[in-house]
């Protein structure tokens, strides 16, 4: 079935979304993040359906707080400083990054965190026959949103689980693009699960930057052509 005008819009849309926070998970933006569309929900066969985009991004997780000695963050920026330390450490040495000496007046705290990968997957529907077909409701990533012109917003509001989030696309003469009407609740993924819908994301990628080779190849020879 070809796409409609309205659907690549949302597509599109989708590609230039880039929020600082999706849910209630804030993205490690200095990171660059990967958006496929038409992504395999079961990597290397159409089985389980498709998911009309998954984004893979990054963010910091399972924070906790820690002592940290300030000296040895400032060295790492550059900075040299002389310190009295309690515990013998020499300006000249490395400095350990943590440290529970909390008497000293160079400790401090910090919230560290870890490393994580997000995985955001969406499912466009254009009309409300097509979010009520049993059809395209493929939501295995950590955050989930349907992504549905304004018009038909106040209709499906009421049908979306709380877990699922909504994002409205408007295109209209004052703005166009998405903004958030309801928030994904963060779902826990296994490591399988995330290791094969990364995949997936890639290879799509790959896919998607072949065909804008060809179509912009196309392009050139028929004007070429004249």
């Amino acid at each position: 079935m070809p796409k409609t005008d309205l659907t690549k819009q949302i597509e599109q849309a989708i590609l230039d979304w880039h929020p600082a926070k999706i849910g209630d998970i804030k993205i490690n933006t200095s990171r660059r993040e990967h958006t496929a569309l038409e992504v395999v929900a079961e990597c290397g066969t159409t089985r389980s359906g498709i998911v009309d985009a998954v984004r893979v991004s990054e963010y910091f997780g399972d924070y906790e707080r820690r002592h940290i000695c300030r000296p040895a963050q400032w060295r790492r920026e550059g900075i040299r400083q002389g310190i009295s330390c309690e515990l013998g450490f020499h300006p000249s040495k490395p400095l350990p990054d943590f440290c529970e000496q909390t008497t000293c007046r160079w400790n401090g705290t910090s919230e560290v965190g870890t490393q994580k990968i997000l995985l955001t997957c969406f499912e466009i529907k254009v009309t409300k026959s097509d979010f009520k077909s049993e059809h395209g409701h493929n939501f295995i990533g950590n955050m989930n949103y349907y992504v549905v012109p304004e018009e038909i917003f106040k209709e499906i509001y009421p049908l979306v689980p709380g877990e699922i989030g909504i994002l409205v696309f408007y295109h209209g003469e004052k703005y166009t693009g998405l903004r958030t009407k309801q928030k994904a609740v963060f779902r826990e993924m296994s490591d399988e699960d995330q290791k094969w819908l990364i995949l997936s994301v890639f290879k799509r990628i790959r896919d998607m930057d072949f065909i804008r080779y060809r179509d912009a190849v196309y392009e050139i020879r028929a004007h070429e052509r004249g």
